[in-house]
């Protein structure tokens, strides 16, 4: 194996084990802490849960071209996997927007800002990701 290729799995492991770090500690925050759960923080769980599948795929990924010779079944699933899970995270961010959109510009409607349309928004976009492993 290349030392270009180690290096590269190698960074691509630490940044996904940090990151895993970082986004299981936020969960554990707003889950342990009630007082924190604003309708911001949770969209920002939201975006910390793909977050998480993000990092956790691309770990896995990062150790299997460590130890794979290259011959390895399930290269093409981990990268459909890592995949979807861009669309997952690009959909929170996505949510936030819409919720942004409702805080700005249709201020005057506040139930547009509840919690409850929000997190009826965000179940919907779960719902959608679920579809991106419809072709796997």
């Amino acid at each position: 194996m290349e030392a270009l290729e180690i290096l590269s799995s190698l960074s691509m492991l630490s940044c996904s084990i940090f990151g895993a770090l970082c986004a299981i500690t936020f969960i554990i925050i707003v889950i342990y802490h009630p007082q924190f759960r604003t309708t911001t923080i949770l969209l920002a769980f939201n975006s910390a849960i793909a977050g998480l599948i993000i990092n956790v795929t691309s770990g896995s990924q990062a150790l299997y071209q460590l130890n794979s010779d290259g011959n390895d079944a399930l290269c093409a699933f981990r990268g459909f996997l890592l995949h979807a899970a861009t669309g997952l995270l690009y959909q929170t961010l996505c949510v936030q927007t819409i919720y942004r959109l409702f805080v700005v510009v249709y201020a005057t409607r506040r139930y547009l800002q509840s919690k409850r349309i929000i997190i009826s928004i965000t179940i919907i976009q779960w719902l959608i990701s679920i579809t991106f492993a419809i072709p796997a």
